[in-house]
């Protein structure tokens, strides 16, 4: 009787917060987007009065719905300084000061993307206690001196925080939020003698390098985007509209040229594909054993920086000192750089009602700052290092590392009969090891005519993520590789790779790799992508060109995955030599590739027999008999 009165109780109570919800919480937010919307049609005093109450019902709102409790406190009226640097350049400030009695801790925010996008924010952590101090980056809108990125962000971000620890509305504790650059100026921040006490960098690597290139190939739609759309004071975000122009563009050198105009920073990164001291003196920390900063990463499976993000997870799990080693915990999503689009509706993730920003990510970052700026412990310090969302799953899980305990590294080996080309061929992925001769599997590679990309990890929100590539499996110079229909789940966790047994009739060539969850209806989702640059195969340190025709063993790096084939699924892999624009086009010639104006065609061959067994390499989790997966035969 007294459970059953106490379901009564909550069904009522859930009955009346739906209520409330329904007719004093959405009216109002409607209220707040009208008053957005129309804004600028009022008076000035109006206008003003509609956008602070159109903010304050919208931070309540998403406050309510991410479950980040009432934000109770009051605001001052926003104060802009300017923060004098060691060499006397002035970085332009805005200053967000709670209503109450301070002193505060301090939430520090650094971007070249001009700090007035910082308001909304910024007045959600004030409106929690938190004094917040967004700046503008050096050479960026307000702020003296010349931008170049990433180049000047140690010394300045230790500067700033200098100055906010000697401010009379500092309590001491320091922390610091913000993703993409904003999540760089925090670990150049954290590297510097001043040490601040928190951070939390989100969609950024400390090293760029990693998240700029990949298997020596250089990311070209995400950066080429950036850097025409980023060059200067304040940047163009026109100037990205004839991008398609330096896409397809030899020399790669001048893709910026031909599409606006020519960007020094970006003709040095498209110069130095290895990771050399032009990437050392950018690296944010300088290495991980300088960092005694707990960090709480947050990553995407779609984002361009996922790979460098766990690296620096693991390294500083490894080699940071003190609490850093032991506080700092990662939280990894289905998102992409900007959080959400269309594609992810194939994997029947949807943004929820005002979850611009994830509640997921806005409650988890709340209660990280809370943790370590305040003290304030809502279970943080017993949590798993790792919350991982898992695609397919469609389900948070929880491990202690990554890659999590309990994965085995499981080869799925390629076969066929010599005709692999397209998603019709024969070519299968198989447990067995193949026992004798295999036909092998060719292609033409013509760098003017690549391999178009179709989602995956990358800088446009619009089409990144877990695009269906069916489209691209029904060309020529494309490989298809597929299981049998599962007859039970797999749940991979770990990072994956690809050992390719190939041969070039060019002196340097890519190979590319992707990894495709193909759904009963037959959509074929990218789990995940890499690539190979030949030349770099046996590492950045020891660049050697191929003998054409030569047999070699090379590996290809997917990067880390969290994905469960459900059964009736099929895994699919997809190999080829390009996939671009998300990585640039090697002309085969084996010269600077950066300068290369007459690309050539090159004859690929894919080994697959006894003596090269080219295999797709899963981290399968080793689950309970009944969930344990098995790989079926390819019909």
């Amino acid at each position: 009787m007294a459970s059953a009165a106490s379901e009564r109780n909550r069904g009522a109570l859930r009955h009346w917060v739906r209520r409330l919800l329904l007719w004093v919480a959405a009216p109002l937010l409607g209220f707040a987007i009208l008053a957005i919307t129309f804004s600028d049609l009022l008076p000035p005093a109006a206008k003003r009065w509609a956008d602070e109450a159109a903010a304050q019902l919208l931070i309540r709102g998403v406050a309510l719905r991410a479950g980040t409790g009432w934000p109770g406190e009051g605001i001052r009226p926003r104060e802009t300084v300017r923060v004098a640097m060691r060499d006397g350049v002035r970085l332009t400030t805005d200053l967000y000061l709670p209503g109450s009695k301070g002193p505060w801790p301090v939430i520090l925010v650094r971007t070249p993307y001009s700090r007035g996008e910082g308001k909304i924010v910024s007045e959600f952590f004030c409106r929690y206690g938190y004094a917040v101090a967004v700046q503008d980056t050096r050479g960026r809108f307000d702020s003296e001196g010349e931008f170049y990125p990433f180049r000047a962000e140690r010394q300045d971000g230790e500067d700033f925080a200098r100055w906010a620890r000697r401010q009379p509305w500092c309590d001491g504790k320091l922390g610091g939020f913000g993703q993409s650059y904003l999540g760089y100026t925090q670990w150049a921040a954290a590297s510097g003698h001043s040490m601040l006490d928190s951070i939390a960098p989100t969609f950024i690597a400390s090293d760029i390098y990693h998240g700029i290139y990949k298997g020596g190939a250089f990311g070209l739609l995400t950066y080429l985007h950036w850097s025409l759309s980023s060059y200067g004071r304040t940047g163009d975000w026109n100037g990205a509209k004839h991008i398609r122009r330096g896409y397809s563009h030899f020399p790669m050198s001048e893709s910026d040229d031909v599409s606006l105009r020519d960007i020094g920073f970006y003709n040095d990164w498209a110069s130095h594909p290895r990771p050399d001291a032009y990437w050392r003196d950018m690296d944010a920390t300088g290495g991980m054993e300088n960092i005694s900063t707990p960090a709480f990463l947050v990553a995407g499976w779609y984002d361009f920086m996922l790979d460098g993000q766990i690296r620096d997870f693991q390294l500083i799990r490894q080699h940071g000192s003190g609490a850093a080693r032991k506080q700092s915990k990662i939280l990894i999503g289905p998102w992409n750089h900007g959080f959400y689009n269309a594609n992810q509706e194939n994997y029947g993730i949807r943004q929820r009602w005002l979850e611009e920003i994830p509640f997921d990510y806005l409650k988890d970052t709340k209660d990280w700052l809370d943790f370590m700026l305040k003290g304030v412990d809502s279970g943080w310090a017993r949590r798993p290092a790792v919350k991982a969302y898992v695609l397919g799953e469609n389900a948070w899980r929880y491990a202690e590392e990554w890659p999590p305990n309990g994965a085995t590294n499981r080869p799925y080996y390629l076969h066929s009969g010599g005709r692999a080309q397209t998603r019709n061929g024969d070519g299968a992925l198989r447990a067995e090891k193949p026992s004798g001769p295999q036909p092998e599997d060719t292609f033409l590679f013509d760098p003017r005519q690549p391999v178009p990309t179709r989602g995956g990890s990358h800088g446009d929100t619009w089409s990144v993520g877990p695009a269906d590539q069916r489209e691209i499996e029904v060309r020529k110079d494309v490989l298809v590789y597929s299981s049998g229909i599962l007859e039970d789940s797999i749940l991979a966790m770990g990072q994956v790779r690809v050992q390719l047994h190939a041969a070039s009739s060019t002196p340097d060539t890519d190979f590319t790799a992707k990894l495709v969850d193909v759904f009963p209806d037959g959509r074929a989702l990218i789990v995940s992508e890499g690539i190979v640059r030949a030349r770099y195969r046996d590492g950045f340190d020891r660049e050697a060109l191929m003998q054409p025709g030569t047999v070699y063993s090379l590996s290809i790096d997917l990067g880390p995955v969290a994905v469960r084939f459900l059964a009736g699924h099929r895994i699919r892999l997809e190999i080829s030599s390009s996939n671009a624009p998300r990585y640039d086009v090697n002309p085969n010639t084996g010269r600077e590739i950066a300068t290369e104006r007459n690309p050539v065609s090159a004859t690929q061959r894919i080994l697959h027999d006894s003596d090269h067994p080219s295999a797709l390499i899963l981290p399968v989790m080793n689950e309970a008999p009944r969930n344990r997966g098995r790989i079926g035969e390819r019909e």
